[in-house]
């Protein structure tokens, strides 16, 4: 095993198993003590925070915090977390709600200065509603996971979309449209949307997205209140429209 590999396997194991002592760390990882010894000095003049047992047989364990502060998200994984949040705050989840708008921030602060100006409000255009009727619960599916992934990178990067979108009648048609908030009448979630077919604003049912592509080479401004105001009654559902 190389010595960078095995210093990985020696890191996950004190994390997976912490007061091992180094005999047995020796045995797993097939190699002599004296080499365990060698890469856990190795290891903390790196810097990680090792942690021993006085005494003879005592054991070695990092430190129970490390790793909290390393976490790495790519830019997608990053977004998704920022737009749960976000909809966790609108919510208004009761437990940690100081430690949601905390961790938003931060993920916020990790982007450029360009993106952190379009990110920061996301949470304004997120509105919730009462629960969904009972002809809606009973008829509204699983999103297509193929089509949400998109939806949601242009939803936060405020890219237009160009879709394919069943309507109530099953009927499948195309649509370019602007992604301006989103609206959860529990359990149905939709999409508030200016649709350039109608050339006007509109509401998507999220299962009714069959694919989705962003368009990344436009943006739109976002106008969550003017959109809401044109698709949504004053206690938050769904007005009655033909799509």
């Amino acid at each position: 095993m190389r010595r960078i590999d095995r210093a990985e396997a020696l890191l996950q194991v004190l994390r997976d198993r912490p007061g091992i002592t180094a005999a047995v760390m020796a045995e797993d990882l097939g190699v002599s003590i004296r080499t365990v010894f060698r890469d856990l000095a190795e290891l903390r003049d790196r810097g990680y925070p090792l942690e021993a047992d006085r005494g003879r047989g005592g054991g070695v364990r990092v430190h129970p915090n490390w790793g909290l502060g390393r976490v790495l998200l790519s830019t997608e994984e990053a977004l998704g977390a920022l737009l749960s949040l976000a909809v966790s705050e609108k919510l208004a989840f009761p437990m940690f709600a100081p430690d949601l708008r905390a961790a938003r921030r931060k993920i916020v602060d990790a982007f450029p200065s360009a993106e952190r100006r379009r990110l920061g409000p996301l949470r304004e255009r997120i509105f919730v509603g009462p629960s969904a009727s009972r002809a809606v619960r009973d008829s509204y599916g699983e999103p297509h996971r193929l089509a949400l992934a998109p939806l949601q990178r242009a939803f936060v990067r405020e890219h237009p979309v160009h879709a394919e979108y069943v309507k109530e009648n099953g009927e499948l048609t195309a649509r370019r449209i602007e992604p301006h908030a989103l609206l959860i009448n529990w359990p149905a979630w939709y999409l508030l949307a200016f649709d350039h077919l109608r050339q006007d604003a509109r509401t998507f049912r999220f299962d009714r997205f069959r694919t989705v592509a962003a368009d990344e080479t436009h943006r739109f401004r976002p106008r969550p209140q003017e959109i809401a105001r044109a698709v949504l009654t004053d206690d938050g559902t769904v007005l009655v429209q033909r799509l």
